[in-house]
Order: C-alpha cells, then sequence, then structure tokens
C-alpha cells in the first residue's frame, strides 16, 4: 500500500509544474501530464519525463529514468484510479529554459481491489526543463506531510 502512495506523489508533483512564465512556448508539464495521468495512461505520463529524469517518491527506491518511471505509473494504475487531484502551488523560480516548483498536493484514489478510498496529502519539489521546445521534468520528489505534532 505505501507503494501507491509514493505514486500518488509523484503524480501530483509532476500535475503541479507551472509553466515558466505566463506562457511558455510548447505549453507546460502540465499540458502533457495532467490528461495522461486522469487517463491512467503510464506511457503518456512517461513522455512528461526526461529520459534522464530521477523521480523520489516516499516509500519507495528512486526511480531513474523514463523506462523505471513508466514502469513505476504502470504498476500504481494497475491498482487505483484516481477520482481527484487538488494542487496549491506554494512557488516557482526559473528562467526560460528552466523551472522549480514547489507547493503541496492532495489526491484521492479508489483501490481496484476493494474499493477502498484513499487520500494522499503531501508537499513536493519539481525541476523542469525545456527540451527540444517541450517542458519535462528533470527531477520529480514528492514527500508525505508528517503526522501532527502531539
Amino acid at each position: 500500500m505505501r507503494t501507491m502512495g509514493w505514486l500518488v506523489g509523484a503524480a501530483c508533483l509532476a500535475l503541479l509544474a507551472p509553466p515558466a512564465f505566463a506562457a511558455p512556448a510548447g505549453g507546460s508539464v502540465q499540458d502533457c501530464w495532467e490528461p495522461a495521468f486522469r487517463a491512467g495512461d503510464a506511457d503518456a505520463v512517461s513522455q512528461c519525463y526526461a529520459e534522464d529524469a530521477v523521480l523520489w517518491l516516499p516509500g519507495s527506491p528512486v526511480m531513474r529514468g523514463r523506462e523505471a518511471i513508466r514502469a513505476g505509473y504502470a504498476d500504481w494504475f494497475g491498482h487505483v484510479t484516481v477520482s481527484d487531484v487538488q494542487l496549491d502551488e506554494e512557488g516557482h523560480a526559473g528562467t526560460d529554459d528552466g523551472l522549480t516548483s514547489w507547493g503541496r498536493f492532495r489526491v484521492v484514489t479508489v483501490s481496484r481491489d476493494d474499493g477502498r478510498e484513499t487520500v494522499e496529502v503531501g508537499r513536493y519539489t519539481d525541476v523542469s526543463r525545456r527540451i527540444d521546445g517541450e517542458w519535462q521534468y528533470v527531477v520529480d520528489h514528492a514527500s508525505d506531510d508528517p503526522p501532527d505534532a502531539p
């Protein structure tokens, strides 16, 4: 179950990446990632990542490279259906060809095995770069929110 949580975090991270400016040429990573994620299409989601991208998610080993990222999404999409995504970018900094974004996410999924709904919340930092005119993730890092202090 922990493995699914890390992928939820990744999904949120990817969705949160805004363009470097209001309307960058070639669209944004969101334009690539969000429809593919909502459709549960691991092949399409993986195309939003650079060939040498790194994906760090809670409770999971690092995924290095587009194929490892595709395999991770494919496994996760095989177990859940995404029913809601809420994102809150807290900031970003960058240039015409590179952007770092950070914020918080909330993703609601439904288990394909037992129909149980799960809500994942956390925070993210990601780095995207314009490669051949298209925005792609280079680093995608999600973490769970820590438990409330006693």
